[in-house]
């Protein structure tokens, strides 16, 4: 099955320049849904279409590409940021993207992504056979850890702090991203960038500045403002 792919970039040659090397060297594994020069039509163009992929600027007027990232949260969407400096490359991978791509974007690195989309793509659809477990890779193999003992994930750049009942931690090698989409969306809740709770390991909710959660294990996680009605609505 194709991934179906989007890209939003304000500069209209850097997307036909995408868009050729996209159809020219990977028209076998990709599908182009839509393209946008507007970050605000493209948002909406995210909510109708759905891709798997997206390719993102990052330095766009109005709404950049890591204020548009807050915006598409819930989104099934794999994000890689496109950028032609090293500095917003460095934060972009702070975010819950995929990766990112210098521009000129090099072919080499451009088939990387694909197939890494392409291999968390299959990834998911083979974890969602193992009913109420997520699979977490280790130094021995592969733990199968029930949803019900995640309290919360927490991002550290390219892996993932799980916290545990039973005052267990781990230090996984996968994105926060890779957890939002492969955990049960009525369960788990991406509440700020960098922390995605258990709704049923919530004890209280903070009225304090963008709000804060208390945990089960009694850690206090911040609620980011574009999270904090959805979070109200989820508990209440």
């Amino acid at each position: 099955m194709k991934l179906k792919v989007a890209i939003i970039d304000d500069e209209k040659h850097a997307i036909e320049t995408l868009l050729f090397d996209l159809k020219e060297y990977h028209s076998n594994d990709i599908e182009i849904v839509f393209t946008a020069t507007n970050p605000v039509e493209g948002l909406k163009k995210l909510h109708t279409e759905k891709p798997d992929l997206l390719f993102l600027d990052v330095d766009m007027p109005g709404l950049s590409g890591l204020d548009l990232v807050e915006l598409m949260q819930d989104l099934p969407t794999w994000v890689v940021f496109t950028t032609a400096h090293l500095e917003y490359a460095v934060k972009a991978v702070e975010t819950l993207a995929s990766g990112y791509l210098l521009k000129p974007v090099q072919s080499d690195d451009l088939k990387r992504i694909i197939e890494k989309v392409k291999a968390e793509k299959q990834n998911k659809k083979t974890n969602q056979t193992v009913s109420g477990k997520i699979p977490v890779p280790d130094a021995d193999g592969i733990e199968l850890i029930p949803w019900d003992e995640i309290i919360y994930c927490k991002s550290d750049s390219n892996y993932c702090e799980l916290n545990l009942t039973g005052e267990r931690r781990i230090v996984a090698s996968k994105t926060l991203k890779y957890f939002e989409s492969n955990l049960p969306v009525s369960q788990f809740y991406r509440i700020h960038k960098s922390y995605l709770v258990n709704l049923h390991h919530i004890k209280k909710y903070l009225k304090h500045d963008g709000g804060e959660l208390v945990m089960s294990n009694g850690k206090v996680l911040p609620v980011s403002r574009n999270s904090r009605d959805e979070i109200l609505k989820r508990i209440l």
